[in-house]
């Protein structure tokens, strides 16, 4: 399988370890990857200023991708949230069409061009049960809580891979490699990222909603598909344990991570020495038997000797 790969600003600077890991897996998938050239921010920060100067620039990188023949696939739920919604518009808002257009002097292909988020990707063109085969190892002993955020599956007119309310696409995959999935009533909502500039105690108290429900759930990591919920529930989850003078302690791991793992792929190629919060325990739970599954050895018998029977008394 041949896609052309929208990296985006992130996995270029401060998630590196998504991009490594994303690349990592792939190959091992199956999956070439052809990074678009040139491509420029998705306009995420440009939205605040000006809506269609950011679906401009969103635009201009679906034109590149075209250029590739290829559909493209993108890590980032931004990102992908992005590059879907220009691609929506100039398909059918012919105005803004022609405004792009002539600003970057080319046509819009509408030939069946495809944008998909990688999770999308994995799931349901490899699929589950094709990358699996591809697992060395089971994971059991993991027990985490599969976090989409609240871009990747919304709205549903743009992002139709998954249901919207109660998304299965990272559980299953999460059960998959033997890891076990709990029950996460929070998994779609919002982390407090786009908060955390203006607003950073109110995106604190959000992500700490998460932290408590994935810990009372047993959680032991918390697994994610988008590098600014991975920037927040990671990188700054040591500043809301001070700002909430509480402990969470708690991995976070990109569902490409996680896979990695399974497929017997090492730490320095998933770069989980990037990760914020440390995955040495976490990696150490793996294939661990708990006391309550250890075997009760039963005590040995001679050969062809009967086992004593209890004198009735």
């Amino acid at each position: 399988m041949k896609l052309a790969y929208y990296p985006g600003c992130t996995l270029h600077g401060t998630a590196r370890e998504y991009d490594a890991s994303t690349k990592a897996v792939s190959k091992t998938a199956g999956i070439e990857l052809t990074e678009i050239e040139d491509w420029n921010c998705c306009g995420a920060l440009e939205a605040i200023f000006d809506k269609e100067l950011s679906m401009g620039l969103s635009a201009r990188n679906n034109m590149l991708a075209q250029k590739t023949g290829l559909d493209l696939v993108i890590p980032c739920s931004i990102c992908s949230h992005n590059l879907s919604r220009a691609d929506k518009a100039m398909k059918t808002d012919e105005v803004f069409r022609g405004k792009i257009e002539k600003a970057l002097g080319n046509k819009y292909k509408n030939n069946g061009f495809k944008i998909k988020h990688l999770l999308d990707v994995m799931v349901n063109d490899v699929g589950i049960d094709s990358l699996s085969q591809k697992f060395k190892k089971s994971l059991k002993g993991i027990k985490a809580v599969p976090y989409y955020g609240c871009l990747l599956v919304r709205p549903s007119e743009v992002s139709k891979f998954d249901n919207p309310e109660n998304p299965q696409s990272l559980d299953n995959l999460i059960k998959a490699t033997g890891a076990e999935c709990l029950p996460f009533t929070q998994k779609t909502k919002c982390c407090g990222g786009n908060l955390l500039m203006s607003k950073q105690d109110y995106a604190f108290i959000l992500t700490k909603k998460l932290f408590d429900e994935a810990k009372a759930a047993g959680a032991n990591c918390m697994v994610v598909a988008c590098p600014m919920c991975h920037m927040l529930l990671d990188g700054q989850q040591s500043m809301v344990e001070k700002a909430h003078n509480t402990v969470i302690n708690m991995p976070v791991l990109y569902f490409t991570q996680l896979i990695g793992l399974a497929m017997g792929l090492g730490d320095k190629e998933l770069e989980l020495d990037k990760n914020m919060v440390s995955p040495k325990q976490l990696l150490e739970s793996i294939g661990k038997e708990t006391k309550e599954e250890k075997k009760v050895e039963k005590p040995e018998t001679k050969a062809g000797a009967e086992p004593e029977k209890e004198v009735a008394k």
